[in-house]
């Protein structure tokens, strides 16, 4: 049976575009259907966002042969400070420990972006755009996939569809696909900080019982605030007068980096779980936030997608004939990290956003021991530079 595609990807994105990309350098043709033009992304201030990149994904990005462009544009991040507020109990990780160069990057979303929509236009993948998911059907050796392009529909066979359209995911609402969600009755205040300290490659996770507070470098000596703690209480401080502002924020994240201040303004969003448990269906498959969302406290939702992204490729390069089996190896190589992932991001949501006195011994005591247990302590590391799996090889076509 004829196919117009192999893989269609719905979804043009970081993620979406990525996989893309890995799949270019096969024989398998593959088409990408984004609603949005790059440069129309650029306009919004989601581009502006920074994303941290673990080690595990600049591995995957050199095998896609775009990390030297965004490396241009990262901040190396060479020590992760976790500490909690009130407490002797810290734990300070460093590249130099795990032979590294450094354990994370800091890179703003519009980059990657910028850079993957680069190399797409000078592969063979085919780009749909503007063009959006209208439906589609399952049969037993194909896929239709009706989409609206250029304001008509058009219907396109393939053998495997894929989902790599974000958190309102088009392709998990047309398909059956169960949707676990839970509300953590928190919000995010996200901005930037300018900070006294000369120190610019230390990324801090300051947990108070109010909620985590994570600093990122940034670029221009400033670091990326996103400042955790309960929906209501967050309106409330949203309200603030600036100086009262950075006066709370100062005495929640102490002296770590000198004196804080505000270098613009501060944006709020509310933090949610959500993931599908059963993210494969027959020729169908959802990867990065169509897949699952996680609470930002580790950083890890981007990674966590790259790593769906490269799997996925892998499999699909290893056996282009037989997607059943395709899925499958998928499905048993991604369950484990997807479920340690997000039960390691839930469980210290639990645990550091409360002032209970039981819970305060346990997490002064689990800092205490990660700090002073090697084997604990370089685990944990691996497992926040995205090493806790084996990371896919991605094939070149000869």
């Amino acid at each position: 049976m004829s196919h117009d595609y192999d893989v269609i990807i719905i979804g043009g994105g970081m993620v979406g575009g990525c996989l893309g990309l890995a799949l270019s350098q096969s024989s398998l043709r593959v088409a990408i259907v984004e609603a949005r033009e790059f440069s129309e992304k650029q306009s919004d201030s989601t581009g502006k966002r920074a994303i941290a990149l673990s080690w595990g994904s600049r591995c995957i990005l050199e095998q896609l042969d775009i990390w030297h462009p965004v490396n241009d544009a990262a901040m190396a991040i060479k020590h992760i400070h976790v500490s909690d507020k009130g407490h002797f109990g810290k734990t300070r990780l460093s590249a130099q420990s795990q032979n590294v160069d450094a354990l994370g990057y800091v890179v703003e979303a519009a980059k990657i972006e910028a850079v993957v929509a680069g190399s797409l236009k000078q592969s063979t993948i085919d780009s749909l755009c503007p063009a959006s998911l209208v439906d589609y059907v399952v049969h037993d050796e194909s896929a239709d996939v009706t989409i609206s392009l250029n304001g008509e529909e058009k219907t396109l066979s393939c053998k495997l569809l894929v989902g790599a359209d974000g958190g309102l995911s088009k392709v998990r609402e047309c398909g059956d696909f169960e949707l676990k969600e839970y509300s953590y009755e928190q919000h995010a205040i996200a901005g930037l900080i300018k900070v006294e300290s000369d120190e610019h490659d230390i990324a801090y996770e300051r947990f108070t019982s109010e909620g985590p507070i994570a600093m990122l470098p940034h670029f221009d000596g400033l670091y990326s605030l996103v400042w955790t703690m309960p929906s209501e209480l967050a309106q409330e401080v949203m309200q603030l007068p600036e100086d009262e502002f950075i006066g709370r924020l100062q005495s929640r994240f102490g002296q770590w980096l000198g004196e804080l201040s505000l270098s613009g303004k501060c944006q709020t969003f509310p933090l949610n779980l959500s993931h599908v448990p059963n993210n494969t269906a027959e020729r169908v498959v959802l990867i990065g936030n169509a897949a699952h969302q996680l609470h930002p406290v580790a950083g890890q939702g981007f990674n966590l997608g790259l790593r769906d992204a490269a799997i996925l490729a892998d499999a699909l390069m290893s056996d282009e004939n037989n997607i059943v089996t395709v899925l499958e190896t998928y499905a048993n190589r991604r369950q484990l990290d997807q479920a340690l992932i997000m039960g390691f991001t839930d469980n210290v949501i639990k645990l550091f956003s409360t002032d209970s006195a039981l819970f305060s011994v346990v997490r002064n005591s689990g800092l205490l021991m990660l700090d002073k247990i090697p084997l604990m302590k370089n685990q944990f590391a691996r497992q926040t530079m995205g090493l806790g799996s084996r990371l896919a090889r991605l094939k070149k076509v000869d």
